[in-house]
This record gives C-alpha cells, sequence and structure tokens, in this order.
C-alpha cells in the first residue's frame, strides 16, 4: 500500500512540474507585425487591441480582455513601446495601461489623465499630450506613475522629441507648435503653423513635417509645413486645394524620405517636393480609410472604420500600392504600430 501511495505522489508531482515547464500559449505568434488599437463606440468602454501576423496572414483580436477579463477602456487612442512593455493611452477614461508586449497582461494602471492623447518617450521618462490641459504630463516608466508636469500653456496633441527639445502641437483651436527644453521643462519658443497641427514626423534631414487640418468647420485651406528643429523657424508650406479637403494620418517610410498620408486614398511625397501630389497612390473606392502606417519593408496598412459604429477593416497593401490582404479588425480601428521581435 506504502508503495501505491509512493507512485501516485511521483506521478503527481512529474504532472505538476511538466505543466509548470511548458509555456503558456501566445496569444499572438512571435515576429514581425503590427498593433491595432481599436476605439470602440464613444462612452461605451469597449475599446480594444488587435495584432496582425505578417508571418500567418492573420489577425488577432481582443487581445487585452481575453488575458486580464476586463475591458480596455473608451476609446484607446495610441500605443509607446518600452522594450518589453507597451504603453497604451485610453482618451475617453482618461488613463494610461501599462502591459506585457508579448502576453498583453497589465502591469498597471495609471488613472486621472486629463484627456490623454499621445506620448513620447525619452530615457526613463514618458510625456503625455492632453487635449483639455495646458500641462504635458510626466510619467515614471519605471514606476508606472505620474512623476511630474509641464507647463506649456496650451492643450496638446503630436508630441516630437528632437535635440533635447519637444515640440508639442496645439491641435484644437490652436495654429502653432509648443517648444519646451526637457531639462529645464520651460517653454523656449512656439511655431506658427496653420490652423490646428493635427500630425507631424521627423525626417532624415531632422525637419519636422507637420499637418495642419484647417480647422473642423473648415476654417482655412490645409497645409502641410516644413519645421527647421535647429532654427525653430517654419521653412516653407503647401496648400492643400480647398476648405473642404480633409487630410490626415500623416506618417513616414522607415528612410525617413517619404511622406504619406491620407486623402481621397493614401498619397506621397518624397521631402525633397516642390508641390503636393496631385493624384492618390492608393485609391479610396468605396471605402473610409482612416488610419495609415508605412512598415519599414514597404508594405502600407490601413484601417477602414465604415460608419464608425460597426467593426471595421484593417488591410495590406505592398509598396506598388496592390492590395495584399483584408481582415476583419475591432469596432472602429484606429492607431497603428509596427513591431518585430
Amino acid at each position: 500500500m506504502k508503495n501505491l501511495i509512493n507512485i501516485l505522489v511521483v506521478l503527481a508531482l512529474t504532472f505538476v512540474v511538466s505543466c509548470e515547464s511548458q509555456d503558456d500559449p501566445l496569444l499572438y505568434p512571435k515576429g514581425e507585425g503590427i498593433f491595432i488599437l481599436n476605439e470602440g463606440n464613444f462612452n461605451a468602454g469597449n475599446g480594444s487591441v488587435s495584432f496582425y501576423s505578417f508571418a500567418t496572414k492573420q489577425i488577432y483580436n481582443d487581445l487585452f480582455r481575453a488575458v486580464n477579463m476586463r475591458a480596455l477602456g473608451d476609446i484607446p487612442s495610441f500605443l509607446a513601446v518600452d522594450g518589453s512593455r507597451g504603453f497604451i493611452i485610453v482618451n475617453n477614461s482618461g488613463t494610461m495601461e501599462a502591459v506585457d508586449i508579448r502576453t498583453m497582461e497589465s502591469l498597471g494602471t495609471i488613472t486621472g489623465l486629463g484627456s490623454p492623447r499621445q506620448m513620447v518617450i525619452d530615457g526613463r521618462k514618458g510625456y503625455v499630450s492632453s487635449l483639455n490641459s495646458q500641462e504635458v504630463t510626466v510619467i515614471d516608466l519605471d514606476r508606472i506613475e505620474k512623476s511630474g508636469s509641464m507647463d506649456i500653456g496650451f492643450t496638446s496633441e503630436a508630441m516630437i522629441i528632437s535635440g533635447g527639445r519637444l515640440f508639442s502641437a496645439h491641435w484644437s483651436g490652436g495654429r502653432s507648435l509648443v517648444v519646451s527644453d526637457l531639462a529645464s521643462g520651460e517653454v523656449i519658443t512656439s511655431i506658427t503653423t496653420g490652423l490646428e497641427p493635427e500630425g507631424m514626423v521627423l525626417d532624415k534631414n531632422g525637419r519636422i513635417w507637420v499637418l495642419c487640418t484647417g480647422g473642423w468647420n473648415g476654417e482655412e485651406i490645409p497645409r502641410l509645413a516644413r519645421i527647421n528643429t535647429v532654427t525653430l523657424e517654419k521653412e516653407t508650406e503647401f496648400f492643400f486645394r480647398t476648405v473642404d479637403d480633409n487630410p490626415s494620418s500623416l506618417t513616414i517610410n522607415a528612410a525617413g524620405d517619404t511622406l504619406y498620408y491620407l486623402d481621397e486614398g493614401v498619397r506621397r511625397m518624397p521631402v525633397t517636393a516642390t508641390a503636393l501630389p496631385s493624384e492618390a497612390f492608393i485609391g479610396e473606392d468605396d471605402r473610409r480609410f482612416y488610419r495609415l502606417i508605412v512598415c519599414p519593408g514597404g508594405n502600407i496598412a490601413v484601417t477602414d472604420a465604415k460608419d464608425y459604429m460597426q467593426k471595421g477593416d484593417f488591410l495590406v497593401y505592398d509598396r506598388l500600392g496592390q492590395l495584399l490582404d483584408t481582415e476583419q479588425a475591432g469596432i472602429i480601428p484606429g492607431f497603428m504600430l509596427h513591431m518585430h521581435d
């Protein structure tokens, strides 16, 4: 009898060790892919995270809920990555969710942020813009907590760090970039752009390109401005056709030499261009393109928000503009971030 008990104990211990030694199944495959933040319906709190794998050519939806057994929140709008951790800005919830980027397990939640929009990282600090506060919130990335703030005198949207300076776009009702010194936290100057600077990218020459929408109600013609980060002056600007144009989602390729944006489809232009492109590189057809990203290998991904109520589509094109794949994402698929293990 004693021998039988010993055998059963050994078998039980072997089973436990065997189970513990197995890796937990991954929510999505390793390798190159794109994270998609699905905004969800306004005030419904049903935002989610998806991942598209280039290896499997499949999309993996609702990753955060699958691990944490709760919703991500109301309108996730931005994702920044620092090593193995991701920081998800959830705009209407006023939160930032820190996650393990491989497992999507929550590592901590920062609450009480004033309509947070985007985040840039410098060293062990994150800087979060705000739609309703004149302060940029400083985040201690290691502690996952607020550690201070910078008063820039305006609300903010897109941000870029260059040369130890923080460039913050005064988007809602504004027409300028506020330049702050990161070491002191003091405002250096502001640079006049067009009305409502929405998106910014930094090119290979160290110039900042700013896409200005012209205002929600079409107060002025949208424009694309180029800013010198050394002299802190606007070097040139390109005007769109009419006040009815609605350019958005400015991005740039990995080489930093070609701009891409949405305007009745996907348009692209070299940073050396002397005029805006006259035709779309990828036609929108009957879709409603919402967000855009260009991958280092040249593939282009676009989201289709459809009617901004139902689940949208995620589309992948090659460098020549040929459609490679279409997958269903979550409700209002928006911000995207390219990843490669």
